[in-house]
């Protein structure tokens, strides 16, 4: 359960650029990014797994996923196989490039779109245009070609060419997100928050964390999660033991502990409330316990 990519470099003024390649569908697993992550699909269909939904994200899409924690499975297409190029960066980073582009070029990007799915989620996605189909399509030859991209010069070329690419295109949750990414102070508070998520860590400790009194804390985080902490996180690990008690065999307790549940029972409790069973009749009745939303996602 506990897949992990962590495309950490010497610096988060560096980028890495990976291509992944799945020949048998992976289930549903836990994913813990440290950086941001701008991604392609070139075969198969990604799900990411986010407040009791599945979104699939189907060949030819793009995909922005914040750091933290994800919940994805991997597909495989017709080809038999699932492959997505992925552009790892920090929202330092992110924030560099576009002040890079406003300075060199004079490019100045806003974004007024607004809807309940930027709200609510980390991650977002787009059926990919023209444009940017190609720019993944050079990125991928390049790759097994050893071009451009196996350097940190044209690794940074290809970064900027992106997110110029993405950021003009029409305003959607695509480029909200990037933009909202780039935010680095934002990106630190997010960061820590799932950083903590699932250790017994209370809302007071988490705001001395972020260094912010308790009522500053509250306020940027319903600003950002658009909840209140001890409602959001609750409902984080609830979705986390849901997804564990679909694609694990550990015992109830166990899931209970690693979701930072310290009480069984007051687990069970909350789980029964939310989902209107307990979770040893909820893995019983479901062979994956997340309702299927498909299609992609509109801008």
């Amino acid at each position: 359960m506990n897949y992990k990519t962590n495309k950490s470099s010497a610096s988060d003024m560096m980028s890495d650029v990976v291509k992944i390649t799945e020949h048998e569908n992976t289930g549903v697993r836990s994913l813990s990014l440290a950086r941001i992550a701008i991604g392609y699909v070139l075969s198969g269909t990604k799900y990411v797994h986010c407040n009791d939904y599945s979104y699939s994200i189907e060949e030819g899409s793009v995909f922005v996923l914040d750091a933290g924690f994800h919940y994805e499975e991997n597909a495989v297409g017709s080809n038999g196989s699932y492959e997505q190029i992925v552009f790892y960066l920090s929202s330092q980073l992110l924030q560099r490039v576009i002040f890079g582009l406003n300075i060199n070029y004079g490019l100045s990007f806003t974004s007024h779109h607004s809807c309940t799915k930027c709200i609510s989620r980390n991650f977002s996605f787009a059926k990919a245009s023209t444009p940017i189909r190609n720019f993944f399509v050079g990125v991928d030859l390049s790759l097994r070609n050893s071009g451009l991209l196996h350097n940190d010069i044209g690794q940074r070329i290809k970064l900027n060419e992106l997110i110029y690419l993405l950021l003009s295109e029409e305003d959607g949750c695509v480029r909200r997100k990037i933009l909202r990414s780039s935010d680095a102070d934002s990106g630190q508070f997010i960061n820590t928050i799932y950083e903590n998520i699932f250790k017994e860590t209370s809302v007071e400790v988490l705001a001395e964390l972020t260094n912010r009194s308790l009522t500053s804390f509250k306020k940027e985080f319903r600003r950002l999660f658009d909840a209140s902490p001890h409602r959001w996180i609750v409902e984080q690990r609830l979705d986390r033991a849901k997804i564990m008690l679909a694609s694990t065999s550990r015992t109830v307790s166990e899931i209970g502990a690693e979701c930072a549940f310290t009480n069984i029972s007051h687990f069970i409790k909350l789980f029964k409330q939310r989902y209107n069973q307990t979770p040893a009749s909820f893995r019983r009745q479901s062979s994956i316990h997340v309702e299927r939303q498909n299609g992609v996602e509109a801008s």
